[in-house]
């Protein structure tokens, strides 16, 4: 039983449907197995924040009885699901890992909330952040570090780090999920699960806590491609309470059957595949090899803006965030993490010319990047230069950002997927960067490439 367990706690979404749908599998048994693998292996990982268990009792009874009757919603209905703690939900604590809000209770659900509820999902808990998102590490000062379930001594990356461990874990089967600089990324790198940040305005923001709006990007982490599919394809959608959503069909995704033949994959190779650490380099080496036998063509490609990048994004990031908490900083700064105030009260002195100046170099920089993809379906990169640091490798988690920053700043799509392991046993994941609102091009052919490989069949021995 203990075997059959373990192979459902890691199944995919899309696995895992189908067996609900045919009623083959419960819901409350899928609900009553993740439960108790939280209560065991949660004191391990410090994940959680909140668990909700009579809730999701409650709500794994409701989405059988509903398929019993023949009202199935479709491929979420009945999966145990984990909120990030910036997301809004009614009568649930939401702390974004803070001091300041650890009490506070919102009397409304954020829209991304609403529609994953709407498709029957069944809520675990809500999941630890790096304080108000605002880092790499998911440490946090108020409510204790998150781990990373491949090696407990290392971070699982930030800001969304309790949604990527407990996935990686087995503790739940999706984990929304925010990126303001690589929040959903980074850590689907350092936990080997897959992270989509789909295009700015593809998804609405309404009622998650912001970090900076301008580069705030919702999106789920799953354990596969198809899974971030199926998952984005619910969250999506125009919100006339988001301006800045856009009323377009959901992405999709769709099979090559004849492999990648004609798909052409750009190689930024100026920047992105500069000072790799060793087995990155060759992971991603071994990916780009991988493409090339599948079909695709390889093609390098300039970035000449990038290096623009860094300085454009945390001078937006800094200004915008210190907007948000300028208030509770004046009124009890001594609330904040060490870390999280130091660059809040760095943020006080941005000018405002700073500011207006990244935004035109912003437009800039989204300019060069649609010309390198003028002719390419998409770009490769590396997720990261390197596998998950230390929590006090200060260095190590700041470099987590170097390849997910420019997509947050140019707004598109961008996919992290497992692409290897390190010697140690750490995951190695790879971006795929699409054109704007091209999510369907992105993930088919991360689709193509995962169902080629078992990068993402792997799972942490707990």
């Amino acid at each position: 039983m203990r075997e059959l367990n373990s192979q459902m706690s890691f199944a995919t979404i899309h696995e895992l449907a189908e067996r609900i749908r045919t009623r083959e599998v419960s819901p409350v048994e899928i609900t009553e197995l993740a439960l108790e693998r939280i209560e065991r292996l949660n004191p391990k990982l410090n994940a959680f924040v909140t668990q909700t268990a009579e809730l999701a009792i409650e709500q794994a009874k409701q989405a059988e009885h509903d398929i019993m009757l023949g009202r199935y919603k479709g491929p979420l209905h009945g999966i145990p699901i984990v909120h990030k703690d910036l997301y809004y939900t009614k009568g649930i604590r939401t702390t974004a890992s803070s001091k300041i809000l650890k009490d506070f209770v919102p009397d409304y659900d954020s829209t991304v909330v609403t529609k994953l509820h709407e498709a029957g999902t069944v809520l675990l808990g809500k999941v630890q952040t790096h304080e108000f998102a605002a880092g790499m590490t998911t440490s946090s000062p108020h409510f204790g570090p998150c781990r990373n379930p491949w090696n407990l001594e290392l971070v699982p990356g930030g800001s969304s780090g309790g949604s990527a461990s407990a996935l990686a874990a087995g503790l739940a089967y999706l984990g929304t999920g925010s990126d303001t600089g690589g929040s959903i990324r980074m850590p689907a790198a350092c936990c080997g699960v897959v992270g989509m940040k789909p295009t700015y305005g593809r998804v609405s923001r309404y009622g998650i806590i912001p970090m900076a709006w301008s580069l705030d990007h919702s999106g789920p982490l799953t354990r596969s491609v198809m899974d971030a599919s199926l998952c984005l394809d619910v969250m999506s959608g125009f919100d006339p309470k988001d301006e800045s959503t856009v009323d377009l069909p959901a992405p999709g995704i769709r099979r090559y059957p004849n492999g990648l033949k004609g798909v052409r994959i750009g190689l930024p190779s100026n920047y992105y595949y500069e000072d790799l650490e060793p087995e990155v380099e060759a992971s991603m080496q071994a990916a780009i090899n991988k493409f090339r036998e599948l079909g695709a063509e390889i093609i390098e490609v300039a970035l000449p803006m990038i290096r623009h990048v860094q300085s454009a994004t945390m001078a937006i990031m800094m200004a915008e965030m210190f907007a948000f908490h300028e208030k509770w900083l004046d009124t009890n700064p001594e609330d904040y993490g060490p870390d999280v105030r130091m660059f809040l009260e760095s943020s006080r002195d941005i000018p405002a010319s700073v500011y207006l100046q990244s935004q035109r170099a912003r437009q800039l920089i989204v300019d060069d990047f649609l010309n390198a993809m003028s002719g390419i379906d998409i770009l490769l990169t590396p997720a990261t230069p390197i596998t998950a640091p230390h929590a006090d490798d200060y260095a190590g988690a700041f470099r987590l950002t170097t390849f997910t920053i420019p997509t947050n700043l140019t707004g598109m799509p961008s996919l992290c997927m497992p692409c290897g392991f390190s010697p140690s046993g750490m995951p190695i994941n790879m971006q795929l960067i699409g054109r704007p609102f091209e999510e369907a091009t992105v993930l088919s052919i991360g689709y193509a490439y995962e169902s080629n490989t078992d990068w993402h069949k792997r799972h942490p021995d707990l």
